[in-house]
């Protein structure tokens, strides 16, 4: 059975375009992972500094691959300059 992963994040206002830029390069590497079934990127409309990221795997050890990839550690790893606090992360199973 497929798992999801849903997070939230909020970047300082100074680093929108950077921050856009990053996640839309973790983006196009992962979308080209074994295992990656979907993953899609919002921007809340009234609020640009705010992001989700939903991602679907088609299992734990997909998501574990992905979560070992050099482009998803650089991701964590610059991410704490451009957020304003930690990203919310929820891992999801689907119900029906």
């Amino acid at each position: 059975m497929s798992i999801s992963l849903l997070a939230c994040l909020h970047c300082k206002k100074d680093a929108e375009v950077a921050f856009d830029t990053e996640l839309k390069k973790l983006m196009n590497a992962s979308v080209k992972e074994e295992g990656c079934l979907a993953y899609e990127l919002y921007q809340y409309k009234d609020e640009p500094t705010r992001y989700v990221i939903e991602e679907e795997w088609k299992d734990e050890d997909a998501l574990s691959r992905h979560m070992e990839t050099p482009h998803y550690k650089y991701f964590v790893h610059i991410s704490p300059a451009l957020l304003k606090k930690p990203a919310e992360v929820k891992i999801l199973t689907r119900l029906i």
